[in-house]
């Protein structure tokens, strides 16, 4: 039996909602939660969606794999968007959301972002705990370093990608795939940090 599976932010970064329903249900499944929110979470905002065949069953193989990053009973997790969206693009089935997505292309930039984020390091290039780096789309936005792969912004712990994704999304500019690697949209002293020579 057909039905979709789908991925949802939350104002809570690092914190994702998976969830199922059927096909006919999916636009005012997704309407539902992002006016209401779940589980008392707010900000919910669709990520990816996909239609499968035996959906029940990975659905609750994906709640098996990822039961230690659970938050109680609930459909929440505090998981890496792009890991689940890599895991759903594996699986044999048709993209509902984004739309008309070429799904093996897309796969293939969510392993090299994946690749790439779990490569970049700031401590390699030189950079430490407290330093500065800026938006490159916007000079008035800067984050902190705070640890090798993540940085504060607006009180809040990030890894690079995810926090690019948030300042697209805010700007109403993401890109079709929805898919950054975050080391190419932030500078230090003048330079893009993935062109920053490796001091380590």
């Amino acid at each position: 039996m057909k039905g979709i599976i789908y991925v949802m932010t939350t104002a809570v970064s690092g914190l994702v909602k998976i969830g199922k329903t059927g096909i006919n249900n999916y636009q005012e499944r997704m309407r539902n939660l992002e006016a209401n929110g779940y589980y008392n979470v707010a900000g919910l905002k669709r990520f990816f969606a996909i239609e499968l065949e035996d959906y029940d069953d990975k659905e609750n193989l994906l709640k098996d794999i990822f039961n230690k990053h659970q938050v109680g009973e609930s459909e929440l997790f505090a998981l890496d968007q792009e890991l689940l969206r890599q895991l759903l693009l594996s699986f044999k089935g048709r993209v509902v959301y984004p739309e008309n997505i070429d799904q093996e292309k897309e796969f293939d930039i969510v392993s090299n972002i994946r690749r790439e984020s779990r490569l970049f390091s700031f401590y390699k290039k030189g950079l430490k705990n407290g330093d500065i780096i800026v938006f490159k789309d916007d000079e008035d936005i800067t984050a902190k370093v705070a640890g090798e792969r993540e940085v504060e912004y607006e009180g809040q712990i990030w890894k690079l990608s995810p926090l690019t994704y948030k300042l697209y999304e805010q700007r109403g500019e993401l890109n079709e795939s929805g898919a950054y690697a975050g080391a190419d949209y932030f500078k230090y002293n003048g330079k893009r940090l993935r062109d920053l020579p490796d001091v380590i």
